[in-house]
């Protein structure tokens, strides 16, 4: 079910009473507080929409039933505005909180997180949870992303200075979430350091730039920013503060030998003589690790990033320092503290640390998903028709599961699809035990409890559940997993493509009209639009969109990458952007050091 912002607002005015208005929502651009997003957990979004009447605000909620639109709840609002209106999985992985913003002040608003119960709405916020701007995303911690979002909220206190805290749902209550502040603070740190230019001589904004860099891990920078606060004649908040903060820094500098670096690193490419060179730059868009090398991958959330030089494939960490040496051929991305790094011998696995924990190299490892990689060996007799037997192998390369099947896939909450035959597939778990068996052409990998499958070789793909019960008729040339409660499937019955979304209902989200659509992560799609239509497989211009397939830019990038900490690389064929989860351009990254990016700030490298 595809639902622009004219259609959502189309059916909210059909809902609300006489006299009623939808009020609009200022930034970042002004738009209708209308939203679109699956609230209750069944696959099928429902509409949020606030509206004015008689000087009161109230909060709707319409869901989708029988082929109508119904009230599912409302509520009063509170202030005179709406600041924020999102949905997001604050408290559980499963369904989305509806996040409003109501506006209570010229710079204040209150936040509400609302969760849908049999009761209906219930706001799950403190009543004193005041803002005066909020950020919603799922931050990394020390172990990557959990699927739930924080919630950073800039406080407001004197002139341009604002406290910023970052929370989380846990364990039913709101907590600091400390974990994540050196993958934020940095952006904090960034704000006031222009501050402390315009305005050097105000003191309050040297106190907050050192304790954002403390936050960030900084703490030779935060060092020097508190003593520049506790030179001034008058402190603030007060000299006693400074000194705390002073002290605390001097804990963490003494606590490591050797500063660690907290600032995540984006790939980047330099023209120079020698042809193109790769790097790293920060989020400010400053060069923290030269372009010398051939190829450089993104860092992961481990903070390691595979990279190429002299044509050998490497591993390196944030420092710039080779963790695995460049040796291999390829390396894969690490996936549970495990690769595959491929030389002339084959694929062998190896840890974190290069340690290689296969004892043999074998044709092909797939990366490691619960413990378990995929692998194939060469099938010594052929007898069931095919050249190679798949089977599966431990974190410590052991094979756990010998190679016998026909094909097989990753395991997915303790299961995984295999090929035992022509026409037959079958659900093991990670011992190899049987649990159903299919008798299709094809079935796919898992995704949500649901697998695509062919009836017959030339026919079209459904979804059935993990007992074979058809749930989505077979109507589709081409049928992704489902993830997070939704699959791109293509309708096309000739060289074109018709990419679109669809639900577990089978309904679609994003309708089929597109040459592409790829799953960029924190719950954004680049969608495709063929530069050629009568010629598609020449490639795609990609606009970025929500989920619902709201788009949030034009059909203007040639290749976008998957987003992280809430940034994705992105490249209209002439330049390379960071874009945040707007779609837009970082503002993050300096004119002259956008410049550098691309040759064009200064001399080129040689």
């Amino acid at each position: 079910m595809s639902m622009s912002e004219p259609l959502l607002l189309q059916i909210v005015n059909q809902h609300i009473p006489a006299g009623a208005t939808v009020i609009t929502i200022d930034k970042p651009n002004l738009h209708p507080a209308v939203y679109a997003a699956d609230l209750t957990g069944d696959g099928m979004p429902e509409i949020a929409a606030v509206y004015q009447l008689n000087s009161e605000l109230y909060l709707l909620i319409l869901k989708f039933v029988q082929g109508h639109w119904i009230k599912m709840a409302l509520t009063k609002g509170l202030g005179y505005g709406v600041t924020l209106l999102t949905a997001a999985p604050a408290t559980s992985t499963a369904r989305n909180n509806l996040i409003v913003g109501w506006q209570i002040g010229a710079i204040w608003s209150k936040l509400a997180v609302y969760e849908w119960t049999e009761s209906g709405l219930k706001d799950i916020a403190p009543d004193d949870l005041y803002y005066s701007y909020a950020e919603i995303m799922d931050m990394p911690g020390a172990h990557g992303r959990d699927g739930k979002v924080e919630v950073a909220l800039w406080i407001h206190d004197t002139g341009e200075a604002y406290r910023v805290d970052i929370i989380r749902w846990q364990q039913g209550q709101w907590v600091p979430a400390t974990d994540v502040y050196p993958a934020y603070y940095p952006k904090v740190v960034q704000y006031y350091e222009q501050l402390t230019q315009h305005y050097p001589d105000y003191v309050f904004y040297w106190y907050y730039l050192a304790d954002a860099q403390f936050q960030a891990g900084l703490y030779p920078a935060a060092l020097t920013s508190v003593q520049k606060a506790l030179s001034f004649p008058e402190a603030y908040p007060s000299r006693e503060n400074l000194l705390e903060l002073e002290k605390k820094i001097k804990q963490a500098l003494a606590a490591s030998s050797s500063t660690r670096v907290t600032t995540w690193l984006y790939p980047v490419s330099v023209r120079t003589t020698s042809g193109t060179r790769w790097g790293y730059m920060d989020a400010q868009g400053h060069i923290r690790l030269e372009p010398v090398l051939e190829e450089a991958q993104a860092f992961q959330p481990n903070g390691l990033a595979v990279v190429v030089k002299n044509g050998r494939a490497g591993v390196i960490n944030l420092q710039g320092q080779y963790v695995v040496q460049p040796v291999y051929d390829s390396i894969n991305s690490f996936s549970e503290e495990r690769a595959m790094a491929i030389d002339s011998q084959g694929f062998k696995m190896i840890n974190e640390q290069g340690t290689v924990l296969t004892k043999r190299a074998y044709p092909f490892i797939a990366d490691m998903h619960e413990g378990r990689a995929m692998f194939y060996d060469n099938n010594p007799n052929q007898a069931n028709g095919s050249s190679s037997l798949y089977g599966y192998l431990d974190a410590s390369g052991n094979e756990v599961i010998r190679a016998q099947f026909a094909s097989a896939n990753d395991f997915q909450h303790g299961k995984a699809v295999v090929q035992i035959k022509d026409q037959e597939y079958a659900l093991i778990d990670r011992n190899g035990n049987r649990h159903a068996t299919y008798p299709y052409t094809y079935v796919g990998p898992l995704g949500d409890g649901l697998l695509a499958f062919q009836k017959e070789s030339s026919g079209k793909y459904g979804y059935i559940d993990e007992r074979g019960n058809i749930r989505i008729q077979p109507k589709f040339t081409s049928a992704f997993p489902f993830s997070g409660g939704q699959a791109i499937v293509n309708t096309a019955e000739d060289y074109k493509s018709n990419y679109g979304v669809i639900n577990t209902q089978g309904s679609f989200v994003i309708q089929p009209a597109y040459n592409d659509i790829r799953e960029l992560g924190e719950h954004r799609y680049a969608l495709g639009k063929a530069i050629q239509p009568e010629e598609p497989y020449i490639g795609s211009l990609y606009a970025i969109s929500e989920m619902n397939g709201r788009r949030l830019t034009d059909f203007i990038y040639r290749n976008v990458e998957n987003y992280k900490q809430g940034l994705a690389s992105a490249s209209d064929g002439n330049q390379t952007y960071l874009l945040d989860l707007s779609g837009r351009p970082s503002s993050r990254i300096s004119s002259c050091d956008r410049g550098r990016i691309h040759g064009s700030c200064g001399t080129e490298s040689h």
